[in-house]
């Protein structure tokens, strides 16, 4: 089988830094905000604009790029699904990693030395556009199952492949056809493994 896996907030701890650190910018800034982690998106979580989280992002994408925390066994379960014969293809949409200037050079090198620095396993990766979303690649990657944890991307993606969908406070509400809520890469590993194992069977 192929698995597509996303980077942040599956194999990177999102959440958890950015709550932090967005909260620790916007005191820095003296921008009054109202947490709320239950949102989608983090400035709504914040009760900020779009341009406030921005800002934010332009200070610290490549602070969290390379100080990014490992999600929990991530490095063990990606290997394990390597050593069972799947094909991992990590395929993200990370801030700047698809721009072809040097911000785009930088982040894509700092997104690799992330990997090896967390001994992560995978056969490809593919740097997807922020705006036009990861379906195309899943597509042209022939990715069979699909792991994310962004409400978009789940709900686009579902559509043409099954969505493992890790869970965080933001997605809840991503269920139905070809989604399933995951809390965990052992839930991972687990499902993967017993459709690989009925798929054989038939």
């Amino acid at each position: 089988m192929v698995i597509g896996v996303d980077i942040d907030g599956v194999l990177a701890e999102l959440n958890k830094y950015t709550w932090h650190y967005f909260r620790k910018f916007l005191k820095e800034e003296n921008i009054p905000y109202k947490f709320d982690k239950t949102k989608e998106y983090f400035y709504i979580q914040m009760n900020v604009s779009l341009e406030v989280e921005n800002e934010f992002w332009e200070r610290y994408v490549f602070h969290y790029a390379k100080h990014g925390k490992m999600m929990n066994n991530a490095d063990k379960y990606m290997r394990k699904l390597h050593n069972d014969g799947h094909r991992v293809v990590i395929i993200t949409s990370r801030r700047y990693s698809d721009f072809q200037d040097e911000r785009g050079e930088n982040m894509r090198k700092a997104v690799v030395q992330w990997l090896a620095k967390n001994h992560i396993y995978y056969d490809k990766i593919c740097f997807s556009n922020e705006k036009t979303g990861k379906k195309a690649l899943v597509i042209n990657e022939k990715v069979d199952i699909m792991i994310d944890d962004s409400p978009r991307n789940i709900n686009e993606i579902s559509n043409v492949v099954p969505v493992l969908v890790f869970k965080n406070p933001a997605n809840r509400i991503c269920k139905g056809d070809n989604k399933l809520l995951v809390n965990s890469w052992k839930d991972i590993y687990k499902y993967i493994s017993n459709i690989s194992k009925n798929t054989k069977n038939q």
